[in-house]
C-alpha cells in the first residue's frame, strides 16, 4: 500500500491494515494512550519507540517517516506561519495566531520536525493564554511537560514549567502550579529563568496561602538574583513580587520602595499590559494600608492601558479592585454592582484565586449592607473556590468569616 502523511498517519495505516488494535500494537512496551497519542501526532516518538513500532509492523523506520529531513521549502513555509502566528499573536488577532502556529505545527508534523512542532506549540500556548483561554492553555503546556523535545533540553524544560506554572496558577491549581515552578527553580540554567521560577512559586505559593515566613528564602533569593539582571523588565517584575512577600510580611514601608522601584523599570512604552499590572497591584497595597488619595485615578489609569491591551482577565481582576476602592470611600452599592458584574465575566466562570477573592471581598460589601444572608454565601463560594484550588488555609479563614456572619 502507499503510505502518506507524518509518522503517526502511517502507524495507523499499516495497524488498519493489520487490523490491530492499539493495544495490540503498543504489546508489552507502550499504552495504548501512548499510540493514540503517537497516532494523532500529539507526541513525538522517541528512537526507540520508532524502531519498535517499525519492527512490530514488519517495516523500517525510514519508511515510517521517521527521520525524514524536511525539504528547504517546507522548512520556510513552517517558519513563515510562526512569523504570522508571533505577528498576529501582538497585534491580538488570536484568530489569525492560532491558524497560523496550528498550520505551522501541522507542517512540522508531516516532516517529523520536532523541534518546529515543540516551537509552534509553546506559540499556541503563550497566544492562548494572551487571549486568557487558560483551560485550553493548560491541556497544551501539560502535554509538552511530557514531551520528547523538552525533556533533551535542560533550557527548553526550565522554559516550559516556568509557563506551565503561570497557567496552572490561572486555572486554580495551584498545588500543580507549586510543583512545577520548584522543579524549574531546580534545574534552571541561568539566572532569568531562576527568577521567572522564583516568581512563579512565590505568587503559587501566596495564593495558596502559605506564610510569608516560609518564604523568606525565596525573597532573599530574588534579592541576590536581581543583582545580577539588566534594568529592565524582568528586574522590575522581581522587585514587584519581592514587594509584595513584604506587605505580606507586615513591612509595608520596605514594601512601597521596592513597589517604587519596579515602576520605573517596567515602562508603558514598552509593555503597556504589564505596567497597567503594576499600577493594579500598587493601588490594592495603597489600599490595604489606608492611602486612598488618588487610588481611584490610578485604578481608572490602569483601566485605559488594560482596555487597549484587552486581555480579558486583568480587567476582571481590575474590577474587583475598584469594587474594594469604592467599598473604602463608603459607596458600598456601588461595590457591590461592581463585583457582581464581574463575576459575570468569563474568566470568573471556573474556580481560580481571583474569583475566590472576589467573593471574600463580596462578602465584606454585603456585610457592610447589612444583607447577612447573602454575605455568609458569598464568603462559603469563597471558600469552596479555595478548597478547589488548593488553598487550604485561605479556605479555612473563608469559612471561619462564614460562621461569624451575624443571624438574620
Amino acid at each position: 500500500m502507499k503510505l502518506s502523511g507524518s509518522f503517526g498517519t502511517r502507524v495507523r495505516e499499516l495497524r488498519r491494515e493489520k487490523g490491530w488494535s492499539q493495544a495490540h500494537l503498543g504489546g508489552d512496551e507502550y499504552t495504548a494512550s501512548y499510540i493514540s497519542y503517537i497516532e494523532a501526532g500529539r507526541r513525538a516518538p522517541s528512537p526507540e519507540a520508532a524502531s519498535y513500532l517499525a519492527e512490530r509492523l514488519g517495516v523500517d523506520p525510514v519508511t515510517l517517516g521517521f527521520g525524514e529531513a524536511a525539504d528547504v521549502g517546507t522548512e520556510l513555509d513552517i517558519v513563515s506561519y510562526l512569523v504570522l502566528a508571533d505577528r498576529a499573536m501582538h497585534t491580538r488577532e488570536w484568530t489569525t495566531a492560532l491558524a497560523g502556529a496550528q498550520r505551522a505545527e501541522e507542517l512540522a508534523l508531516a516532516t517529523e520536525r520536532f523541534d518546529r512542532v515543540w516551537e509552534a506549540q509553546y506559540l499556541r500556548c503563550r497566544i492562548l493564554v494572551d487571549k486568557s483561554d487558560f483551560s485550553l492553555a493548560a491541556e497544551l503546556i501539560l502535554d509538552l511537560c511530557d514531551g520528547v523535545v523538552t525533556s533533551q533540553s535542560v533550557t527548553v524544560r526550565a522554559e516550559v514549567l516556568n509557563l506551565a506554572a503561570r497557567i496552572l496558577r490561572a486555572v486554580g491549581r495551584l498545588n500543580e502550579a507549586v510543583d512545577k515552578a520548584s522543579e524549574a527553580r531546580r534545574i534552571a540554567p541561568d539566572a532569568p529563568r531562576r527568577v521567572e521560577a522564583l516568581l512563579q512559586l512565590c505568587a503559587s505559593r501566596s495564593e495558596r496561602g502559605d506564610s510569608p515566613d516560609t518564604m523568606v528564602g525565596e525573597v532573599e533569593q530574588l534579592t541576590e538574583l536581581c543583582a545580577d539582571l539588566p534594568d529592565g523588565h524582568l528586574k522590575g517584575r522581581a522587585y514587584w513580587y519581592i514587594g509584595n512577600m513584604q506587605h505580606f510580611a507586615g513591612d509595608p514601608d520596605a514594601g512601597e520602595r521596592s513597589h517604587a522601584e519596579a515602576a520605573v523599570m517596567i515602562r508603558g512604552s514598552a509593555d503597556l499590559e504589564l505596567w497597567s499590572r503594576v499600577q493594579r497591584v500598587i493601588a490594592h497595597f495603597r489600599m490595604t494600608r489606608g492611602d486612598l488619595d488618588g487610588v481611584w485615578e490610578q485604578l481608572e489609569i490602569a483601566e485605559n492601558a488594560m482596555k487597549l491591551t484587552g486581555r480579558a482577565s486583568d480587567l476582571a481582576e481590575l474590577a474587583v479592585e475598584q469594587a474594594r476602592c469604592l467599598l473604602l470611600l463608603g459607596d458600598a452599592d456601588a461595590a457591590r454592582a461592581r463585583l457582581e458584574d464581574a463575576l459575570l465575566l468569563e474568566p470568573f466562570s471556573i474556580a481560580c484565586p481571583s474569583r475566590a477573592d472576589a467573593y471574600e471581598l463580596l462578602g465584606d460589601v454585603l456585610l457592610a449592607l447589612g444583607d447577612y444572608r447573602s454575605a455568609r454565601e458569598a464568603f462559603r463560594n469563597a471558600a469552596s473556590d479555595h478548597e478547589s484550588t488548593g488553598a487550604a488555609p485561605r479556605a479555612l479563614e473563608a469559612w471561619r468569616s462564614a460562621a461569624r456572619v451575624p443571624e438574620q
